[in-house]
């Protein structure tokens, strides 16, 4: 099942969503709550990814280095 979840503002009393071109689904159900009081609650692994360090190009060669060294032994 393909999920989106989306926060959108109301004009004129209409909302406006483009869906991604994979979204593949020919019907689907809309579920339309007010967010006005609604405030982002992150969960600790939301905020472990946020504040984690971000890899340099430089690792990340490193590491597809070593990837590839891996895969010639299988």
């Amino acid at each position: 099942m393909q999920a989106i979840r989306h926060y959108a503002e109301v004009i004129n009393g209409a909302i406006h969503f483009d869906l991604p071109e994979d979204f593949s689904a020919k019907r689907v159900e809309l579920i339309i709550l007010p967010a006005d009081d609604v405030t982002v609650d992150r969960t600790a692994f939301q905020r472990f990814l946020l504040d984690s360090p971000e890899m340099s190009d430089e690792e990340f060669k490193s590491i597809e280095e070593k990837r590839g060294h891996l895969k010639q032994w299988t």
